[in-house]
């Protein structure tokens, strides 16, 4: 981002409460994770008083952004870019499966997006991100629709996806559904009370002309973020997918970018997602798979990948 060094100077205290006030009026879980924002504006407010730098300035914003815990909250200066992480996990080891189960053979898009070889009479898919051009998620529906014929079932791997374009996600997802679906519901905050919403907006998914009704795994772990997580939730509901590994990170908040007074970039989670089914928000917890499974430091001393293996499996016996 570009920060204008020619500015009006403006006071800490100024940046500081327009910070408050955006996640006042905008920011759509302090219920759900139980944080009282005015009164850490109480808390905080009076520390900006002893503050003297743009650096300590960032870092009380910073210490309370921490407190939401929200891997969708963005705070950017030209010194420092904060981001929380700490949800975020991942024993995913491409080279493993390169070299064990895909004996090498492995096809990638050049956008570096998606990899996939065969395993057996499986299809196996590594899809990284939902970032980018919407051309490389429809080369990829094109790969999965050719292969209704040729394979017993798919396995998705989206581990280490930290999302990107919902749209993109649904572009994949829907080569899955065969009629209309509800994918999740979501709502927004509503004036300026914080507890208050809009009601719930579902959203839905419209079938293609075919779809794959073979078995599907979907392989998750707790690097699965943002539109990876809407991809998970829409498809995790059909009878032919299974969800495999551990829980998924847990971002759901859809952000929007602000602009501090002093130039500062801001991104400030909107909305709330909810499972289409139950309406259970799933933010700061993440989904939870069907069957929960850790890699252990012996299989990967061994070249096992422990979640893969399982899911190879579950394919062979569910076609057997």
């Amino acid at each position: 981002s570009s920060f204008d060094s020619t500015r009006e100077p403006v006071t800490h205290e100024v940046v500081f409460d327009q910070f408050w006030q955006e996640f006042s009026d905008y920011y759509p879980y302090f219920q759900h994770k139980n944080v009282n924002w005015n009164q850490l504006y109480e808390i905080y407010r009076p520390l900006v008083d002893s503050v003297t730098t743009q650096e300590e300035l960032f870092d009380v914003l910073e210490q309370m952004i921490y407190r939401l815990k929200d891997g969708h909250i963005m705070l950017e200066s030209p010194f420092k870019r904060y981001q929380y992480y700490d949800w975020y996990q991942s024993d995913y080891n491409g080279n493993l499966i390169f070299a064990n189960y895909l004996n090498y053979q492995l096809q990638e898009d050049e956008s570096g997006i998606f990899s996939y070889g065969r395993i057996q009479d499986i299809l196996y898919v590594h899809l990284a991100s939902f970032k980018g051009q919407k051309q490389s998620f429809k080369q990829l529906a094109q790969v999965i629709s050719a292969s209704v014929n040729n394979t017993k079932g798919l396995i998705l791997d989206v581990r280490t996806n930290g999302g990107g374009s919902d749209v993109n996600a649904h572009v994949i997802a829907q080569e899955f559904i065969s009629r209309p679906i509800r994918i999740r519901w979501i709502r927004y905050r509503n004036g300026p009370n914080h507890y208050a919403y809009s009601r719930w907006i579902s959203n839905e998914l419209m079938p293609k002309e075919s779809s794959y009704k073979r078995p599907v795994v979907i392989i998750t772990d707790r690097s699965v973020f943002s539109a990876a997580e809407d991809f998970v939730l829409a498809l995790r509901q059909l009878s032919n997918v299974y969800v495999v590994g551990q829980f998924t990170g847990g971002g759901s908040g859809n952000p929007m970018t602000r602009e501090l007074p002093n130039g500062w970039i801001l991104k400030v989670p909107r909305w709330q997602v909810a499972d289409p089914l139950t309406r259970e928000l799933y933010e700061g917890i993440g989904l939870e798979p069907d069957s929960v499974l850790i890699q252990r430091t012996l299989d990967t001393t061994l070249g096992v990948d422990r979640v893969l293996e399982f899911s190879i499996n579950y394919i062979n016996q569910d076609v057997n």
